[in-house]
């Protein structure tokens, strides 16, 4: 391999560390993902973390006493439907800088984006990723 060579496969495995450390240190926020949602009148308070997971559940008040089943479960419901969206909006936030350019981190968490359109049919090399394993067009 010649200099010119060895420099830019060092810059390669250079940019593949930084890229290392940056998704290690967004699975670590991931990780540490936990919102909390109070339904009115403080009669329930839901915590979730990443992937909506529902980690606490409180009754901060004894609100929840004098209300009825029905109201209740909809204070629940309702808690934890709004503490699972900030934990997905969390995790959107923390997954955006690594995603490609123009992907919509919150709309791909929701389903909404083809994941089939983040990756081009083929994957590009460079010239000397192409010498180094003799490929040619």
């Amino acid at each position: 391999m010649s200099a010119s060579h060895t420099e830019q496969f060092e810059h390669l495995i250079a940019r593949y560390r930084e890229q290392y450390e940056a998704l290690r240190e967004t699975q670590q926020r991931l990780r540490e993902i936990s919102c909390t949602a109070t339904a009115p009148r403080q009669a329930v308070s839901v915590t979730a973390g990443h992937g909506g997971v529902i980690k606490d559940v409180k009754f901060p008040t004894g609100a929840y006493k004098r209300m009825a089943p029905n109201e209740l479960a909809a204070a629940v419901l309702g808690a934890i439907t709004e503490a699972q969206n900030l934990a997905t909006a969390e995790a959107a936030e923390a997954v955006a800088p690594s995603l490609p350019e123009g992907v919509d981190a919150r709309r791909l968490f929701a389903g909404e984006v083809d994941l089939q359109t983040l990756l081009a049919p083929e994957p590009h090399l460079s010239d000397t990723v192409r010498d180094v394993l003799k490929i040619r067009d």
